[in-house]
């Protein structure tokens, strides 16, 4: 009896470090440098991130994904993305605002977080169609000093976050954020983890799109039958 009882303990005290994931990080001979952060604790966004295993279900690896110019990935083609909000490290974070871009008109867009929002907050957007996007921050809210995952257009082409794809989870990546004005390299702390957020992107169509498609496709065929007949 003490010993199924010994067993059992032992399962029960084993079980928070059966459930806990590594999060290996490769930076894949990126540009992108880190500096020494100016929060408290001072982290960088990796050191963030290997702390956050209980997001993952496994063990994961990250891959560092721009920083090496014209072969960036740092823009996406989808009808949508899911956005959580995985961390905030930053006096502005009540005022940072997050949202998706087009990439073909830079006026084209719209905002998924407010400054109001905060760790574990998430937001679903459907595009109403296929698109070319990228996303953006508003650090402080303040729409003039906009910053983008397209490197080149920001101030200086400066790399204002660093993008790491979720290997082993279909078209999932991370966003860390520096929220201040890099200035060609002068500028900010280059921690990276004023704002991390994990998306999903939908490359499918929705429901609606594709019927409408289907449709078309009918149309085409019977026009075609029509002809020929």
């Amino acid at each position: 009896m003490k010993k199924i009882f010994f067993i059992v303990l032992a399962s029960i005290l084993l079980l928070p470090f059966a459930a806990s994931a590594m999060v290996i990080i490769d930076r894949n001979g990126s540009s992108i440098s880190y500096g020494i952060s100016w929060d408290s604790p001072p982290m960088q966004v990796e050191q963030v991130l290997t702390g956050l295993d209980s997001e993952f279900s496994g063990d994961v690896n990250l891959t560092l994904v721009n920083g090496f110019g014209s072969s960036d990935i740092d823009s996406w083609f989808g009808s949508g993305v899911v956005s959580i909000i995985l961390e905030e490290l930053a006096g502005y974070k009540n005022n940072t605002t997050f949202g998706w871009y087009d990439t073909n008109d830079l006026t084209n867009s719209g905002q998924i977080f407010s400054g109001s929002n905060s760790v574990g907050a998430s937001s679903t957007v459907n595009f109403g169609g296929v698109m070319d996007f990228g996303f953006y921050i508003d650090p402080n809210g303040s729409t003039s000093n906009r910053m983008y995952t397209e490197n080149e257009n920001n101030t200086e082409n400066d790399y204002q976050v660093a993008i790491f794809k979720i290997e082993e989870y279909e078209n999932q990546y991370i966003l860390g954020w520096e929220d201040l004005d890099l200035n060609g390299g002068a500028g900010g702390d280059r921690d990276y983890q004023d704002m991390i957020v994990r998306i999903t992107v939908n490359k499918i169509p929705e429901p609606t799109g594709l019927a409408l498609m289907a449709l078309g496709m009918v149309a085409l065929g019977f026009s075609r039958r029509k002809r020929n007949s």
